[in-house]
């Protein structure tokens, strides 16, 4: 079986991996899971980790096309903005870094606490009386999950409440939005200058750039960004225009979460 004539075909070498291919044919790492088999069918993970060399692949090919990649490659390269490991590394999902942000998305306490999965101990918690994420507090068993080590090694449940964050901070950036005569829609496609710690910068709003830009400064940040040009940063210094510009342009749409 061939590859389909919307794609070219490639034959592994050894030591070859999807990440490097994509890298280096596509421009893009974070584009490994559009490589396909000669039947059109994607990669399972175990597939991934056990290519052999004379195995042919299908590279996608997409002329004129501007996005990055779809949902699934936002979220790769999401994860691995935020733990600093390459796509497909199952250590993504352990990572606990120096304020206890916690694993592949870097989840605090005060996200997990609004989507249902911990209860902070006497009401204090990253932000709200604490200067990190201690985790003192106790787990409410959603998801089958009861503290943070099982939350840890759950990557599963960790995807399930990505998804849940972003149609949490899609609805409240909508909400506050609305009280101004506006939504999302009104903002999206479109060019919008600001200025971040005296530079100027022009970034193209799209929904995966809202969605990220609310992942490190809240729905709240986002919103303040876009009706009053605050361009905030998180605690070790990235501006929300950065998650903006490196993680918007992809093919995403609150149908996908």
């Amino acid at each position: 079986m061939s590859c389909p004539s919307d794609s070219s075909s490639y034959s592994i070498k050894a030591g070859d991996n999807l990440f490097d291919i994509a890298a280096q044919k596509l421009g893009d790492g974070n584009r490994w899971w559009e490589i396909k088999k000669p039947d059109g069918t994607p990669f399972t993970e175990d597939e991934a980790k056990n290519l052999q060399p004379g195995q042919e692949i299908c590279l996608p090919i997409r002329g004129g096309t501007t996005t990055k990649g779809g949902f699934r490659g936002f979220l790769e390269v999401l994860g691995r903005r935020e733990t600093e490991l390459p796509s497909g590394d199952p250590n993504q999902y352990k990572v606990e870094n120096s304020l206890g942000f916690i694993g592949k998305y870097q989840f605090g306490e005060p996200l997990l606490i609004d989507l249902g999965y911990y209860i902070p101990k006497d009401g204090i918690f990253f932000g709200n009386g604490a200067d990190k994420n201690f985790w003192q507090g106790t787990w409410t068993g959603k998801k089958g999950i009861d503290s943070k080590s099982q939350f840890l090694n759950s990557p599963d449940v960790q995807e399930f409440a990505v998804g849940e964050e972003f149609t949490l901070n899609w609805k409240r950036i909508n909400d506050t939005l609305r009280g101004q005569g506006k939504s999302i829609d009104n903002f999206l496609g479109k060019e919008k200058i600001f200025i971040d710690r005296g530079v100027s910068k022009t970034v193209t709003i799209s929904l995966s750039g809202i969605l990220a830009g609310a992942h490190l400064r809240g729905a709240n940040g986002l919103a303040d960004l876009l009706l009053k040009d605050q361009v905030s940063a998180d605690e070790f210094g990235t501006s929300i225009l950065q998650y903006m510009s490196e993680l918007g342009g992809y093919d995403v749409s609150p149908a996908d979460f």
